[in-house]
């Protein structure tokens, strides 16, 4: 005779260890991968305002530049987005630009979004004509250098920390920092010795004046 209980008990037994098998089968959240971007490979910044003009990139020089591609459809995009704002304010202040370029939804569909969108952050649409950032998963980030080099992608969405961007970021900050300090040090260097001899201006000796008074 079974105990009392011995078939729900069962049953629990068996619902668990099922729940147990779909969670190990269920692939697990994959962290950002991080690639070099192609140096052979020059990107063009073919991007449309939200109304329909052309975005400007001039700008752009000078300052590390985030642009992240991302869709409606994609729910890790959509929970990025909050994550990229305060990574924004963080560096608030810094020569760092992000841009939100969106794949090619409809206004309609982004128009639901809109609320959601981060003020701090500038929205853009990929142009219908563009031949670069065609990428075959979401979300995806361009991390270009301050001579608007796109140096890095990182495939996936950032973690809580803003990680892998905020390492990048700050490594290419460090980079134009040194870049800049390692000229103007050169510029310094130029100067002095053009001070140290006179005569090497004009590539002519100069010539002694004999003052013979009177």
């Amino acid at each position: 005779m079974r105990a009392p209980g011995a078939g729900l008990l069962a049953r629990c037994l068996n619902t668990s260890l099922m729940a147990l098998g779909l969670l190990a089968a269920m692939p697990s959240v994959q962290a950002a991968q991080v690639e070099r971007w192609n140096p052979a490979s020059a990107p063009v910044l073919a991007f449309d305002t939200l109304d329909g003009r052309r975005f400007d990139a001039a700008g752009l020089v000078g300052k590390v530049v985030v642009a992240n591609f991302w869709a409606v459809w994609c729910a890790p995009c959509r929970e990025e987005l909050p994550l990229l704002s305060q990574l924004a304010t963080s560096t608030q202040g810094q020569p760092v630009e992000y841009l939100l370029v969106n794949t090619g939804d409809a206004p309609t569909a982004m128009e639901k979004l809109r609320s959601r969108m981060p003020a701090n952050l500038p929205s853009l649409r990929l142009a219908a004509d563009a031949q670069d950032f065609r990428f075959s998963s979401l979300p995806a980030t361009v991390v270009f250098d301050t001579r608007m080099r796109a140096r890095w992608l990182v495939r996936g969405a950032i973690d809580a920390q803003a990680e892998p961007l905020r390492s990048l970021i700050a490594e290419l900050l460090a980079e134009a920092n040194a870049n800049a300090n390692a000229n103007a040090n050169a510029n310094a260097n130029a100067n002095v010795n053009a001070n140290v001899n006179p005569s090497t201006r004009t590539g002519k000796p100069v010539q002694p004046v004999l003052v013979v008074g009177n």
